[in-house]
């Protein structure tokens, strides 16, 4: 789980280009097994977009690709996992091989910007500008993708909640797994099994804008009191169920 480092919370030198969006699958994440992936299992399966036997595992994470000064890459991205990240700034420039190290067996694909839908070289340069003067925001109130978004001056980058939709709520997901991507863009077949493109290139278009409800955020939010309250709950019935012949039997007694 990463920890707040105070080499990687300040941005390291200028913004000079970026490479693209990066997505990262981690092989061997207890949160992204416990929680992430079957949150993402129940975005694709709602949005009918069921996988199939074989297809590797999902994106977990996703960042920006960019260069400082010219030569060094990095990925400035949102973290979450200590209570520095969670509850103060969750913003991290990591250096991009330490990046990679968290792979551990699973992967990264870098893409560029303007393959998403409505981001263009203006939209690139643009945000280039905002990253040299960006502030990080508490994991608690962004999360990956919104910080993604927030840094292409809001634009929706990340598909909505299929399910909400449906019932006319209009709400993000902030699903790394299901990014809005053009049909159109050519990709290397491993790179387009990776992020399972053939089945997300007909997202439909968010309706929700940038501020709305991320529902996956509050689900994660939520969970920890749910189990909780259950618990509580279940240690309720437990002792009630384990109480009821002492008092059966003093009710005789006492007859």
């Amino acid at each position: 789980m990463p920890a707040y480092r105070e080499e990687h919370a300040d941005r390291p030198g200028k913004v000079t280009a970026i490479r693209g969006v990066v997505f990262q699958s981690d092989g061997r994440s207890t949160v992204g097994r416990l929680f992430i992936r079957p949150m993402e299992a129940l975005d694709r399966w709602v949005a009918g977009i069921l996988p199939d036997r074989g297809d590797p595992q999902l994106a977990m994470h996703a960042g920006l690709h960019v260069e400082i000064d010219g030569s060094r890459e990095y990925v400035a991205e949102q973290l979450v996992g200590s209570l520095y990240l969670d509850f103060r700034n969750g913003l991290n420039w990591t250096p991009f091989e330490k990046f990679r190290e968290r792979d551990r067996g699973g992967w990264d694909v870098t893409l560029p910007a303007t393959h998403f839908r409505g981001v263009d070289h203006a939209a690139v340069h643009e945000t280039l500008q905002r990253l040299n003067a960006i502030e990080g925001h508490r994991f608690v109130g962004e999360d990956c993708t919104a910080f993604v978004e927030r840094a292409f001056g809001a634009r929706r980058l990340f598909a909505d909640s299929p399910v909400l939709r449906s019932i006319g709520v209009d709400a993000r997901v902030g699903d790394p797994a299901m990014p809005l991507l053009r049909d159109d863009i050519g990709l290397e077949p491993e790179v387009s099994q990776k992020l399972q493109f053939d089945k997300i290139k007909d997202l439909p278009d968010p309706l929700a804008d940038a501020e709305s409800p991320n529902v996956q955020m509050w689900v994660h939010r939520l969970l920890p009191a749910i189990l909780v309250g259950a618990l509580i709950g279940w240690l309720y019935s437990s002792a009630s169920r384990r109480s009821t012949p002492v008092s059966s039997t003093a009710r005789r007694f006492f007859k």
